[in-house]
């Protein structure tokens, strides 16, 4: 029986690794990579049986859905990777809307591509290490082993509705959503130090 970590092509993993950061490296010059996510991502290129093919550094967004989970039929009208003010919700808040507006705080997910199962469950180890507790891996194959690490963290609040509903507190849901927000980037920092001190 063939091992799981024998699947992997090293040279198809390489040639995939090369490509990925010649598109990183355009986003970062069109100003379109996540600031807060950035340095991490250039410390993942440096290791040596590790890089990234997607990453946030968690978000708060404002929905038009009919439920915070819905994809078909869901409008984002607003996406900030940052801390969020309570005038930039009420503009929204009184903005015509098709179902009902939902604030969602989402925490750092970043999809890793390793070269082996040992330096996968090795950077499983660290995420979980990190806060990452989510986190596993998603699919192996010759191109390599695609690791999902994320925080966990999603959780909707329901800002308005077509009947007439209105978060009464909405100070209250933007310092919430925020001390979220940031909770998630204390874990990304957690991980980036130990990713920094790993050999992998």
């Amino acid at each position: 029986m063939i091992g799981l970590e024998e699947q992997v092509d090293e040279k198809i993993w390489r040639i995939r690794r090369e490509e990925a950061y010649k598109r990183f490296l355009e986003d970062v010059e069109i100003g379109y990579v996540d600031r807060d996510i950035k340095d991490l991502i250039l410390l993942v290129f440096s290791k040596k049986g590790i890089f990234t093919t997607s990453s946030c550094s968690g978000r708060i967004t404002v929905v038009d859905s009919t439920y915070p989970w819905q994809r078909d039929e869901a409008f984002v009208i607003f996406k900030k990777h940052e801390p969020i003010q309570l005038n930039e919700l009420t503009s929204i808040i009184e903005q015509r809307h098709m179902h009902r507006l939902w604030l969602i705080v989402s925490g750092p997910i970043i999809h890793f591509n390793a070269v082996d199962l040992a330096t996968a469950n090795k950077l499983l180890s660290i995420a979980r290490s990190a806060g990452f507790k989510h986190s596993g891996i998603l699919s192996i194959g010759s191109g390599g082993i695609i690791v999902e690490v994320v925080s966990g963290v999603w959780v909707p609040f329901l800002l308005k509705d077509r009947d007439g509903y209105v978060a009464s507190d909405l100070p209250r849901v933007v310092s919430i959503a925020n001390e979220m927000l940031r909770e998630g980037k204390q874990k990304l920092e957690k991980l980036f130090k130990f990713l920094r001190d790993a050999d992998i």
